[in-house]
């Protein structure tokens, strides 16, 4: 047997047939699956091979080929690039093409030259029209395909190059298109960026840009084909028609992963390895269940001294092309790379950062872990549409950031329509706590306040409704002497609370006198068949049990894969992921209504027998969600506590 020969039986269209799926050596080894070793969470299944220097070449190749057949790219890759041949330079090519590393694949392929092999050649060319696109050099993949389809090819390329290339065409979004127009060096594509972008203009837009373009091609193109494009403009609706077409079959979304280098066995530790598991499960699964597309995640883990943020982003925009980035972990990270964000134009969301000028003014950072001034509208929406209560107070800690969740809280109240009649923002803990001089004002009758106070002056307005915005290691303790407090004055006030109020020892008597609320970003349904099924699996990928911590990862990757999988295209997340309907994972809810700040919070009602999740009525929820909300100017502070 030849060695062409040999190679024509390995040949695997990377584009089509032999992208791995999930379940396949390349996502049951998560030390190759992504291109990045994980060695910070787990042992990687084998290390990348050391070739021998005196093997003889013939031994080095079978191996190479060995471990593409076996889909460990990274270690075929480094072993095909030890052999100067046409068949090695080509398989070197798609082997780091597999991996998302489109700059060595690209120099690999472009080394087999029309003088080899013309099959090889064809190959390499195909291969490198799929690198163009992932690099989204897309004039330059259109090209490449149009000639690769334009006369026979070896394997019968040229039909598949056809309908790459029709499904590029359809793909590309406006500026794209444009783009891909300037890059190509194809009159023939030039012309039919346009014919096929027709699909997705209106009248008025497809006539303004032929008749822009038409001196262009009157020189190049038959005058024939020109008319035809004109009728058919001439008998196009006004309005525009689909918007937007499917991506190319066998698209692999690149998704960067940040995340803080730290001491194994630290709580920082253990929270990074539950995310990352959480987001390798959601990857596995979407693999799983999709013919045509997938999810390839590529790790990184950053620090002060190694790999910085910055230099992690950079190689995530230039080496792999990410199409999206999740992380990194906090505020204070998430404002060092969020100018990054935008100069890449590459979206990014970190999944516990809740500081509220990160990404003001940035169209490409979102945030899954609402802002304080989220959290208090949220919570003034509940309380006023959901809840009827139009006379409301607050108590709030004046130093502490927590106060920015009160404030907005009574400017949505207000703006809704209900009367805030007391707002209470002290410093407690400087006061040692006291709260006698406030709660009086929420006594069930006059007369209960007239044991403690012998003050003519003093009014009862009644209140319907008490929000508690407190935070920090005295929440419990204030909010205990609270309720204390409202217990001897016999209050029917319905107490309104944030997560704060979760470790709160509400007792029997508590939970009859009063009615009480409060929101949380975690909120586990452990009898749900969807969290049932994700413990079971995350325990099966990790080998121990999912923490809150674990749960989050899994819903924020899984938000962000179905988002680009309904958009086709990642270009759209930009413009379109602050619209999506609101997506109910297994522990948390994500809804940014319009902003770049998760709005959706899960409100807890405290019943006899516990918590227990507030059921909407379809109607109240649309209407509790109805406004968009307006991102606030303030400082950057720490993050809450996820525990």
């Amino acid at each position: 047997m030849n060695a062409f020969s040999r190679i024509s039986l390995a040949i695997l269209f990377v584009w089509s047939v032999s992208l791995p799926v999930a379940g396949s050596p390349v996502y049951g080894q998560p030390a190759e699956a992504y291109g990045q070793p994980d060695e910070a969470y787990a042992q990687p299944t084998e290390a990348y091979a050391q070739p021998r220097f005196d093997e003889p070449a013939d031994d080095v190749f079978d191996k190479a080929l060995r471990f593409y057949r076996e889909a460990r790219y990274d270690s075929a890759a480094l072993l095909f690039s030890r052999l100067d041949t046409p068949e090695a330079r080509l398989f070197a090519g798609k082997s780091y093409f597999s991996v998302s590393n489109y700059p060595l694949a690209r120099n690999s392929l472009r080394k087999v030259t029309r003088d080899d092999d013309p099959r090889l050649f064809d190959e390499a060319r195909f291969t490198l029209a799929l690198s163009e696109f992932q690099t989204r050099q897309f004039g330059s993949s259109l090209d490449l395909l149009y000639n690769l389809k334009s006369r026979p090819a070896y394997q019968n390329l040229h039909r598949d190059a056809d309908r790459l290339y029709r499904q590029i065409m359809g793909y590309l979004t406006t500026e794209q298109r444009k783009l891909a127009f300037q890059q190509s060096e194809n009159p023939r594509v030039q012309l039919d960026l346009v014919r096929f972008g027709l699909d997705y203009m209106s009248r008025a837009e497809a006539r303004q840009l032929f008749d822009a373009l038409h001196p262009f091609f009157e020189a190049t193109i038959d005058t024939n084909i020109l008319a035809a494009v004109d009728r058919r403009i001439q008998g196009m609706p006004t309005q525009s028609g689909s918007p937007y077409g499917r991506a190319p079959s066998g698209i692999v979304y690149n998704i960067g992963i940040l995340l803080p280098e730290a001491e194994p066995g630290t709580r920082e530790w253990q929270v990074s390895r539950s995310l990352y598991k959480g987001y390798l499960l959601a990857a596995e699964e979407f693999n799983r269940s999709q013919d045509d597309k997938y999810i390839r995640l590529h790790h990184m883990e950053t620090s002060d001294t190694l790999l910085t943020l910055e230099a992690a982003m950079a190689r995530l925009a230039w080496q792999y092309h990410a199409d999206a980035v999740i992380g990194p972990l906090f505020s204070d990270a998430a404002y060092r790379i969020r100018d990054l964000a935008e100069y890449y134009q590459i979206p990014v969301i970190p999944p516990l950062a809740n500081a509220d000028t990160i990404n003001i003014s940035n169209p490409y950072l979102y945030q899954i872990n609402p802002t304080f001034e989220a959290r208090g509208r949220a919570m003034a929406r509940f309380a006023v549409n959901t809840l009827k209560l139009d006379t409301l107070a607050v108590i709030t800690q004046s130093n502490l950031p927590v106060a920015r969740e009160a404030r907005e809280f009574r400017n949505e109240a207000e703006r809704l329509g209900a009367a805030v009649i007391h707002y209470f923002s002290e410093d407690f803990e400087a006061r040692a706590f006291e709260v006698g001089h406030i709660t009086p004002h929420f006594a069930g009758n006059r007369r209960l306040v007239e044991r403690y106070f012998d003050d003519e002056d003093f009014e009862l307005v009644p209140v319907k409704g008490l929000y508690i915005s407190v935070t920090g290691g005295g929440a419990e303790q204030l909010i205990d002497l609270i309720l204390n407090d409202l217990q001897a004055f016999r209050s029917d006030v319905t107490i309104l609370g944030n997560e704060e109020m979760a470790h709160i020892d509400l007792s029997d008597a508590r939970r009859r006198q009063f009615d009480i609320y409060y929101s949380t970003f975690f909120h586990r349904n452990d009898d749900s068949r969807e969290v049932y099924h994700f413990r079971n699996n995350f325990q099966s990928l990790a080998g121990y049990r999912p923490d809150n911590f674990a749960h989050l990862g899994y819903d924020v990757a899984t938000f962000l894969f179905q988002s680009i999988s309904d958009f086709e295209n990642p270009a759209r997340i930009k413009q379109r992921l602050r619209h999506r309907p609101v997506y109910d994972g297994v522990i948390t809810s994500i809804g940014f209504r319009g902003t770049h700040i998760n709005q959706h919070l899960h409100f807890l009602h405290v019943a006899l027998d516990g918590a227990e999740l507030y059921e909407f009525p379809e109607e109240e929820e649309a209407d509790t969600d109805a406004d968009a909300d307006v991102e606030s100017d303030a400082d950057v502070d720490s993050d809450a506590d996820l525990n």
